[in-house]
């Protein structure tokens, strides 16, 4: 009998460790923040002036069109894509339940997004100066939208890859692609000067800390996929 995620809660303990790691980062950065009232923290200062010092035209621009896969459609259609996908490890994989199973993944990166302006609202951490962005944001600094929003879809593509695929080459290019475009997403909001450092790194904190506790809920252990040898003999 092939082993589920039940029977062996070492493959999701993991989750639970970091969740609550990223927990406590998120947790001490933003009061951390707080008490700075406003001002940068360490390293802040220094990267944001390096990065407006070495922005020439053509990376001003590979910046932006990054930057623009971080919010709107992207980001949504991968979340829901990711769910659909997702679906088909599980008992009852009809295409009801993989439609299901995409709204949940819509839904996972709304309850991020919501909880994410929750906290931007209640911390009201001023960006950097104006005349330093190159694009034109909204809202308050902390954390960062772009970062937090790239960050959640692309930790619903990396868990939809391991949840599906076989080859442990493909889920490894599948979860390092996902996470170099989240990270790109978050250092171009540095870069273009719209962000502190700390305020990108909140937001991957964030979708940690929810990711680490999403994951160890019981409905969330579903079974690994099939190997090739038990598809073949089912069928």
């Amino acid at each position: 009998m092939r082993s589920t995620r039940e029977d062996r809660p070492g493959d999701w303990g993991w989750w639970t460790i970091a969740g609550g790691v990223a927990a406590l980062l998120f947790a001490a950065l933003a009061v951390t923040v707080v008490l700075r009232d406003g001002r940068t923290l360490p390293g802040d200062l220094w990267l944001h002036d390096w990065c407006v010092a070495h922005r020439p035209a053509a990376m001003r621009t590979a910046a932006t069109v990054v930057t623009d896969t971080g919010t709107g459609l992207v980001p949504y259609l991968l979340a829901v894509g990711s769910g659909v996908v997702a679906g088909r490890v599980l008992a009852r994989s009809g295409w009801v339940w993989r439609v299901w199973r995409g709204v949940e993944g819509l839904l996972l990166l709304l309850v991020v997004q919501i909880v994410r302006y929750w906290v931007m609202e209640w911390i009201a951490r001023p960006r950097p100066p104006r005349a330093d962005w190159v694009s034109h944001p909204s809202g308050l600094s902390f954390p960062s939208g772009h970062a937090t929003t790239s960050a959640t879809a692309a930790l619903l593509v990396a868990g939809a890859a391991v949840l599906t695929l076989r080859g442990t080459a493909a889920r490894a290019a599948v979860v390092a692609i996902a996470a170099l475009w989240a990270v790109l997403v978050g250092l171009s909001r540095i870069y273009l000067g719209v962000h502190w450092p700390t305020d990108v790194l909140g937001g991957w904190l964030l979708v940690l800390t929810v990711g680490g506790l999403v994951w160890t809920l019981p409905w969330r252990r579903v079974p690994p996929p099939p190997s090739r040898t038990v598809q073949d003999a089912q069928e």
